[in-house]
């Protein structure tokens, strides 16, 4: 099986996000399930950058807080 390609994933996402009024809802696939630096690297993002800008680090969640399934399974 092949793995989808970055626009495929961002297609999906957008699409689920949409039938969700917007909302982003967990799943085991999303960025919020890494450590709250690896997610702040991952936007690009310096934790000092991210303190200062933000105020606080992104959270991490457990699976116990997903809320769906990956937009791309």
């Amino acid at each position: 099986m092949t793995q989808p390609d970055a626009a495929a994933i961002l297609a999906s996402a957008l699409r689920k996000r949409a039938e969700n009024g917007g909302q982003h809802l967990h799943h085991r696939g999303c960025i919020h399930n890494l450590p709250p630096e690896k997610q702040v690297a991952l936007r690009g993002k310096t934790v000092e950058w991210w303190l200062r800008m933000v105020g606080e680090l992104p959270e991490q969640i457990t699976s116990d807080q997903w809320q769906t399934a990956p937009p791309i399974r």
